[in-house]
């Protein structure tokens, strides 16, 4: 009986504690300082395209196998939205039937739209209505029409976390969004929201990220006290 009851415990306890390792308490997200310092080593991969797809993976929250099919035709330029696919989602309905794709719109700066239009000429390509905006914008090299595979996609990811000297649980594709979600969470979107941005099923998944805010938010506050009291000198 006692066994069981530990079991049961743990279980619940890993439940509650989804952000953090149950065994180790190790963060399971990455905080605000990696996801700035992944931005600014985006800046140092060799490839335009590829320093565009960790900047998009960053302002979005995708997954990586989101990103990859994004097309030039769900860049809205005007608005500075990148509109997503949303994958992991039930593909039927309660009645077996097959569900219509569902897709979301991410708001991102305009300094993003603006890097992916001088790549990829969308602005002009829109006005031509020219069909290359429906081919993926990180492309096979092979072939062009076909975009490139899940694992190019997160190496490219890894890549830049490596620059940045980002290690440990949090430097995974989970560990990536679960920062999007804590950012949000800081920033006070309400857990419907957040839900909306991550294209996650159920509210319940968004609201772990409320568990956190505290935490981050502390520690931003530190940070907001040490640039304040950087001049400071005791009499």
């Amino acid at each position: 009986m006692t066994k069981e009851i530990d079991r049961n415990d743990k279980e619940e306890y890993a439940s509650e504690m989804r952000l953090y390792d149950p065994d180790t308490e190790e963060r399971l997200y990455m905080d605000a300082k990696e996801r700035e310092r992944f931005l600014n080593a985006s800046n140092e991969l060799k490839r335009r395209d590829y320093r565009l797809f960790c900047q998009a993976i960053h302002w979005t929250g995708a997954r990586p196998a989101e990103l990859i099919e994004l097309t030039g035709n769900r860049i809205d330029v005007i608005n500075n939205c990148i509109k997503l696919r949303t994958l992991k989602q039930r593909k039927f309905n309660r009645k077996g039937e097959v569900k219509a794709p569902q897709y979301r719109e991410i708001p991102v700066p305009e300094s993003l739209i603006d890097s992916l239009d001088y790549l990829y000429d969308l602005r002009n390509k829109k006005r031509k209505a020219c069909p290359s905006l429906g081919l993926p914008l990180w492309a096979n090299d092979k072939d062009p029409s076909k975009h490139i595979s899940r694992t190019t996609g997160w190496r490219i990811v890894k890549r830049a976390m490596a620059i940045a000297g980002i290690e440990g649980k949090q430097s995974s594709p989970k560990g990536f969004r679960h920062g999007f979600g804590v950012a949000m969470a800081v920033a006070g979107r309400n857990i419907y929201e957040i839900q909306k941005l991550l294209g996650h099923s159920e509210a319940s998944s968004s609201a772990i990220y409320l568990s956190v805010v505290g935490r981050e938010a502390h520690d931003l506050q530190m940070d907001a006290w040490s640039v304040a009291n950087k001049n400071w000198s005791k009499d």
